[in-house]
């Protein structure tokens, strides 16, 4: 639904804070159809041209219409005394497809109220079982390398423009859906990753405008996605293989009339839906490539003047989801093509041409060519992260073979594009037996469609590039789930979603895509194995069974749900991600607990990954492991006091210093010199000391050994991506970027710098280099570096805070720097940071969104704002204190300019 205009009201008080155009968000999306929770979550976003100005408190109303606000027919909240741009909507029961539109208005600090918000909306889904009335259908004669993929179409006659429609679809592998020959939406690949007999995905739209008095045509085509993952036509390559089923369909389109009597109607996918195998999608594999034929294409499939004389009557089939799961609209945005990148260069080599995007990304392409002559000749596409020395597409780093193909019709013009499945590639080698130009080709760059949230630029332009390669390492594996490749394996690994959790949140809005994540996550709990068990990958599609089941079972990936779901609490403010797992967090801590050496010594020393792509390969996977036990725990104690157990808080925060207590006595080590840990490298005292197990008389020393086996890697990382988190934060608690900024400054293996020395694009799987065995080249799971350079302008959550309500504004000034800026959009509003070194002259500017609080902490003690001394109570000054040689000023929200000799 779109926005609507203000309605209009007199109000008696003019206010200095008003809420934010097109801020309104429910669930965390503007305007969402198919909503399913009861109690969403309604937000938004605040201005004032004051400084030290707050929201005092909020008043929500929601009716079923526009024009029924001035009176609201569902819920008025009344003024309610709150400092958070948030609330849960408490009005009257939801049913299924209920339209709810809302609107706001605050009282600032001086309590005047300001004006009403925009109008907001939101759409439930359908919400029951008894909801859904169309059958699941599917062609039961598709089969590979006889026939086609299946597509289905349904002509229907409407007794008028409707004045509302809606399609509930989904199909499974993935599906594509036109009505009248146009595509319902921008969404590709289609309906995404879910353990399938728990929770389908279906997406609602809003297809009222393409719909027509008189006929109308409805057409779905299928691919076969994760679903269908059978071995590839011609030897494709696949991650995993299952065996074959028929892909399904299910279809419900609802429709209104202005002026009919007759209510809601439906045309739903049934037995009379017609479906051919004669098209030309003859193979989607999700791994290995697509095949298509362009002279089996259907003129017109869905369109009223297509002909379907040929095609037989549908089967109705039987759904995958269990009665536990259902059919879930996701909250999260869908994946669509985000950007349109043209080649660099295409360059003959051998019977290939081989176009250069410049850069390593994910997605599709689009290749255009004159099929004059041509009928009948099949032409390939081999994609790829790499060339070897002689310049042919390398797919050592993805797996092969991987590969599209395309018989050309004959056309004058025609084009070819992937619609069923996504590559991972720089370089596309097509062989043509024409010159194509540089021009025919188009990479299409794909992604969740998650709003960026930030901004970033330092003097270092190596920092800047080393932004940008993990950066487009997130975009490149931001699906339907995070992904570890785009390429070999495309699955949901899931120890991404929390160890470089600041790297993807302040980069992007991820709160619904967050809650969507978690409720995979969840779903992924084995089915088989041992109780309480969170697998390694969500979706569970591929189970690794091998060697003990270190791939499937490592508590660094199983501790996943509580981790990140108290991150995702962190950041927006929502409990409602913490109350609904709860249950599956305490399962999988209770399994944990069964892998303990004994009742006594709290140490997980039954196998795993370790710290895995770690250059020093000595760390024990023991210590690993007890360290997620620890982070388990950790996160479980804060998550009961935040539901308001503080009686289980307390048994969790026992467990845990069990669990630390034990972590000393095994590993800790004064032999052989400074007191360290395990066998005395970067990740096992880093990992100690960032859990809190090293006893304070010995942290210091701890501590030196730490500098001293960084030293002794002549500044370079050894680290794998379970330590990298750990590291950094360590060295940042100490205050100690200096460490940071030669570890990250470095050009030399191994470092961020080195891959960039030789030539990344997107952020390597292994330190070591592209030519490591197997390494993929678009991994982001070493990225919590980017974590560092978006604090370079100081600009951070406060420790302790929820929804940035405090806010750091601590400056990075380390070794060359001259100048670092960044911004992010916090729940509340902007937030911005950027300093600039003029020889000793700081200068300092920063925006404080409005309801939070800024701590501003500089090494200078001859600070003033504004080109004014400080005082405190004036000019949204809270409070200052001299610390030493820094100037710490607690400031109120507002635009500030700080200047300072340093």
């Amino acid at each position: 639904m779109k926005l609507l205009p203000l309605l209009a009201g007199v109000l008696p008080l003019v206010s200095s804070l008003q809420v934010e155009l097109g801020s309104l968000r429910t669930e965390g999306v503007s305007n969402p159809l198919g909503i399913h929770s009861s109690s969403s979550n309604l937000s938004w976003r605040l201005l004032s041209d004051l400084r030290n100005d707050t929201q005092t408190a909020y008043q929500v109303q929601a009716a079923s219409s526009p024009g029924l606000l001035e009176k609201p027919d569902l819920w008025d909240s009344g003024k309610v005394a709150s400092a958070r741009p948030f609330t849960v909507y408490d009005g009257k029961q939801l049913m299924s497809r209920q339209e709810v539109y809302w609107r706001l208005r605050t009282w600032d600090v001086n309590d005047e109220v300001s004006s009403w918000s925009e109008v907001g909306s939101f759409e439930m889904g359908l919400l029951h079982t008894s909801d859904w009335i169309a059958d699941w259908i599917t062609n039961t004669q598709s089969k590979t390398g006889v026939n086609s993929l299946p597509i289905f179409a349904k002509e229907f006659e409407l007794p008028c423009s409707p004045e509302k429609a809606r399609l509930y679809i989904t199909g499974l592998g993935v599906y594509h859906a036109e009505i009248n020959g146009e595509s319902i939406s921008s969404e590709i690949l289609g309906p995404g990753y879910s353990t399938v007999n728990r929770t389908v995905w279906y997406r609602t739209h809003d297809v009222t405008s393409m719909l027509q008095s008189g006929s109308n045509v409805i057409g779905v085509e299928l691919g076969k996605g994760t679903y269908d993952a059978e071995k590839g036509l011609n030897n494709r390559y696949m991650k995993f293989t299952l065996t074959p089923k028929p892909l399904l369909a299910r279809s419900q389109l609802e429709y209104t009339c202005s002026h009919s009597n007759n209510g809601t109607q439906s045309v739903l996918s049934d037995a009379t839906w017609l479906t051919t195998v004669d098209g030309p999608q003859l193979e989607s594999a999700w791994y290995g490539g697509e095949e298509y034929d362009a002279r089996r294409v259907i003129a017109n499939w869905s369109s009223i003047n297509g002909d379907r004389s040929g095609w037989q009557y549908a089967n109705v089939s039987t759904g995958p989801v269990d009665t536990a799961g259902g059919l879930i609209n996701p909250v999260a945005p869908p994946i669509q093509i985000t950007q349109r990148i043209s080649p660099v260069s295409v360059t003959q080599v051998g019977s290939q041409w081989v176009f250069d995007f410049g850069v390593n990304y994910a997605g599709l392409y689009t290749f255009t060519m004159n099929g004059t002559g041509l009928a009948g000749t099949r032409i390939v596409f081999y994609p790829a992260e790499n060339i070897t020395a002689a310049g042919v597409p390398d797919q050592t780093s993805t797996s092969s073979p991987i590969f599209d193909g395309y018989t050309i019709a004959g056309l004058e013009v025609e084009s070819f594009t992937p619609k069923f499945m996504y590559h991972g590639n720089q370089y596309i080698g097509v062989n043509t037996t024409w010159k194509p130009n540089v021009s025919d080709m188009t990479g299409l760059v794909a992604r969740a469609a998650n709003e960026e949230s930030s901004t970033l630029s330092t003097s270092n332009s190596l920092f800047n590039q080393i932004h940008q390669i993990i950066q487009r390492s997130v975009q490149s594996n931001m699906y339907s789930v995070l992904t570890d490749c785009p390429t070999r394996e495309k699955l949901g690994w899931v120890e991404q979603d929390h160890l470089a959790f600041e790297t993807v949140v302040r980069s992007y809005d991820i709160q619904a895509y967050g809650h969507d994540l978690c409720r995979t996550i969840a779903e992924s709990q084995v089915q088989w194995g041992p109780s309480g068990m969170l697998p390694s990958t969500a979706p569970e599609y591929a189970v690794f069974i091998a060697t003990s089941s270190k791939y499937r079972k490592d508590p660094n990936w199983g501790n996943t749900l509580s981790l990140f779901a108290l991150e995702l609490y962190k950041y927006y403010g929502d409990k409602s991600v913490l109350s609904d797992h709860y249950t599956i967090m305490d399962q999988y801590m209770a399994y944990l607990k069964t892998r303990q050496i004994n009742s006594t010594m709290f140490i997980i020393n039954d196998g795993g990954l370790g710290d895995w792509e770690g250059i020093d390969s000595t760390t024990p996977t023991g210590l690993t492991s007890t360290y997620a036990y620890q982070q388990a725990a950790a996160s479980m104690k804060e998550i009961a006091e935040i539901l308001g157990n503080r009686t289980i808080s307390r048994e969790w925060a026992h467990l845990e210093a069990n669990i630390r207590s034990s972590f000393h006595q095994m590993w800790f080590n004064t032999s052989g010199g400074t007191p360290h840990y395990s066998v005395n490298n970067q990740a096992t005292n880093a990992l100690a000391l960032d859990m809190g197990a090293v006893p304070a008389q010995y942290e210091a020393e701890v501590f030196q050994s730490l500098l001293d086996a960084l030293a002794a890697a002549d500044w370079h990382f050894t680290v794998g991506e379970i330590a990298l988190p750990a590291l950094f934060r360590v060295l940042m608690a100490r205050n100690r970027n200096d460490v940071l900024y030669k570890l990250m400054n470095q050009r030399t293996a191994t470092s961020y710098g080195y891959q960039i020395e030789h030539g990344a694009t997107s952020l390597w799987e292994k330190w070591d280099g592209k030519d490591s065995s197997v390494g993929s080249l678009n991994h982001f799971m070493m990225g919590f570096g980017d974590m560092w350079l978006q604090r370079l302008s100081g600009l951070a959550p406060s420790r302790g805070s929820t929804m940035w309500d405090t806010i750091d504004y601590a400056p990075i000034i380390e070794g060359d720097l001259t100048s670092a800026t960044s911004s992010y959009r916090t729940p509340s509003g902007y937030a911005n940071a950027s300093w600039h070194l003029d020889g000793s002259i700081l200068t300092y500017d920063i925006v404080v969104p409005v309801g939070s609080k800024g701590i501003v902490s500089l090494n200078a003690t001859a600070v003033k704002e504004g080109g004014r001394e400080l005082k405190r109570g004036e000019y949204g000054v809270i409070s200052m204190e001299n610390r030493g040689e820094a100037t710490v000023i607690e400031v109120g929200s507002g635009s500030y300019s700080f200047t300072a000799t340093v």
